[in-house]
This record gives C-alpha cells, structure tokens and sequence, in this order.
C-alpha cells in the first residue's frame, strides 16, 4: 500500500473507507475515491476498528482520523477500547446492564464495590478465596441445609446461645470441655456409657435422688 504523502489542503473533510489493513495503533483506509490513507482512531471513536470495516473518517491537511465505525463486514467480537482512566458519571438516573450470555469482569489488582445497599439473586455460585475477611454490625443468616468442611475451625465468642431440635455429635477422636461452671438440665433421661468412668471432686460428690442404684 502506497502511503498518501500529504492529505487535502483543503477545510475538514469526511468520507466514507474501508480498513484493510492493521499496522500497530494506525489502520490502512481505502476511501470511496480509491485513495489510501494510514489513520489512528479518534479519542471518541469507542469502537475498536477491524479489518472489513466501513468506517467514517475526517481529513484536514497533514491529519485524519477515524471518528466512528459504521458497519462490520461480518460479526465478530467488539472492543470499546480507551487509552486511560475513565470514569462513568450519571448526576441522574440508574445504570442498567443486560447480557443475554454472560458477564465477565476482569479488574486486574484490584475491585472496589461502594453501596448503601445492595441485592443479589443467583441460581448457583462458587467463590474461590485465598483469604476471606468479613467484618460488620450484624450477619442474618436463613438456610434450609448448610454443610462445612475445614480442617480447623476456631471461634471467639462473648455470648454463645443456641437452640436445637434435636442434636447429635460424634468426635472420632479426643474431646476436652473447659469452664469457670458447668450446668446441665435435663428433662427425660441421662445416660453415660463407657468402658471407664473416672468422677473426681476437690471438696465434696453429691447425688440426690429418691432411688440411687450402683452395681
């Protein structure tokens, strides 16, 4: 492709071209003419150009560039590319983003969510964490089946209440209960089983009952 040496001395002008060629950031343009030109896309042009591509272009002297893509030679992914930061301001009004397919996010180091509230609804998810840190005023908690799995699991509590229906607890290996008091109330039946039971006291063992049966 020969490369035009100057553009038109001529005011602003804008033409239709079609890219056929990519070179880094400039793309080859062949107007409607059959002139050829090596462009780079406006600030305002969102729209990542291809090869194929019907693209509206402005020339003015030594400079031109690609204002705007009009129309894909056939369907293929789309790029809104911009060379730095940029910010999304909406003074009014809600931002509202629909994907028939799936949304991908990527933020690289690092992701910052601010909201006074927010509500999410998911049929399924899996979250995978090097480190988890949650901190708050309160936490409500409503599931029809929880299962946990962790090969340690320590917990610090001021004030520990819970309530069951029924329970049962099975520790395969050795379990030790330490506390400043201990006191147990029982409505029905209490039983204790064990091939060794060992009971000892500092100052005194009582046992009140109207029948007592040892043997």
């Amino acid at each position: 492709m020969q490369e035009a040496l100057q553009f038109s001395d001529q005011p602003a002008t804008v033409r239709h071209a079609r890219i056929n060629a990519v070179d880094g950031e400039r793309f080859g343009v062949v107007s409607a003419t059959g002139h050829r030109y090596w462009l780079k896309p406006a600030l305002g042009c969102l729209l990542q150009p291809a090869v194929g591509d019907c693209v509206l272009i402005t020339l003015s002297g030594d400079q031109g560039y690609i204002l705007a893509v009009l129309e894909r030679s056939h369907a293929q992914d789309c790029e809104l590319r911009l060379p730095g930061d940029v910010s999304l301001n909406l003074p009014q009004g809600a931002l509202t983003i629909k994907a028939r397919d799936g949304l991908a996010l990527e933020s690289g180091a690092a992701l910052s969510i601010a909201a006074q509230s927010s509500s999410v609804q998911l049929g399924q998810t899996d979250v995978h964490v090097e480190r988890l840190s949650l901190a708050g005023v309160r936490c409500d908690s409503h599931w029809q089946t929880v299962n946990e799995h962790a090969e340690r699991l320590s917990q610090h509590v001021s004030l520990h209440n819970v309530q069951y229906d029924d329970s049962r607890r099975h520790v395969k290996g050795h379990e030790e209960v330490r506390a400043g008091s201990l006191r147990q109330r029982i409505e029905g039946d209490w039983s204790v089983r064990g091939e060794t039971l060992d009971l000892f006291a500092d100052i005194a063992v009582a046992i009140d009952a109207q029948r007592i049966k040892l043997g």
